[in-house]
């Protein structure tokens, strides 16, 4: 080892430097370099999914090329094909909300209304109404929270938009996919008869309240309406 005595003017004192030795400088020497091409690689690599990203998804690009895997699935069509024919279902998932809920087969209650799901994180589905891949309705409720606020199964089903996908799967694994068709409200005592038609359009009818708490009925004042079509 060599070593020299270097002056630094501003500080106008005598540090200590050690020279290293030909061979370990050639050693870091190899390690900076690949380091550097490296860092090339990973930033090449970044830039061009950014690019790919913004060209496909625009706005959403800085967040499409880093995002992860499961908050991709959010965005692009589910991998599931329809299975032809009627199926009686037992999940519901709308990959937009994050939702995967079980569901429970309700008829009516005693003043005539749809059932609702005894378990917040569960839907109910109409048994008397249509089956996915039925003719008509196949309806589905939730909960969007109770007086408590607690949070149901439908909490953010009011930012679901036109084009978000739903899939519907039985207990065998077959699955029917329908796309968001239109979202609506409906005032508290509406007639929401067509809702549940059993004839017509194959279709998917999501519901949960919304509006205003109303403690005298122990109810919300309107309920929110997402009709679903088959995607495929």
């Amino acid at each position: 080892m060599h070593e020299k005595h270097l002056l630094l003017p501003s500080a106008k004192t005598v540090v200590l430097v050690q020279r290293p030795s030909p061979r370990s400088g050639g050693r870091y020497l190899r390690y900076f370099v690949i380091g550097v091409g490296l860092l090339c690689v990973i930033a090449g690599a970044a830039d061009v999914s950014s690019r790919f990203a913004r060209a496909t998804f625009g706005e959403d690009a800085a967040f499409v090329a880093f995002a992860p895997a499961v908050a991709l699935d959010n965005r692009v069509a589910p991998t599931a094909t329809s299975t032809p024919g009627v199926l009686v279902p037992a999940r519901l998932r709308i990959p937009a909300l994050g939702v995967s809920a079980g569901v429970e087969v309700v008829g009516k209650k005693a003043d005539g209304s749809m059932g609702t799901p005894k378990n917040f994180d569960n839907v109910s589905w109409y048994s008397l109404g249509s089956k996915p891949g039925q003719a008509g309705s196949a309806v589905f409720a939730g909960h969007v929270n109770n007086a408590l606020m607690k949070p149901g199964v439908f909490e953010h089903l009011s930012q679901l938009k036109k084009g978000d996908y739903v899939t519907v799967d039985d207990a065998e694994g077959h699955s029917k996919v329908y796309r968001v068709y239109s979202v609506e409200t409906y005032e508290q005592g509406a007639d929401t008869a067509a809702l549940f038609a059993t004839t017509g359009a194959e279709q998917l009818v999501l519901i949960t309240c919304d509006g205003d708490w109303v403690p005298a009925a122990k109810t919300f004042d309107r309920r929110l309406v997402i009709v679903a079509r088959p995607a495929y």
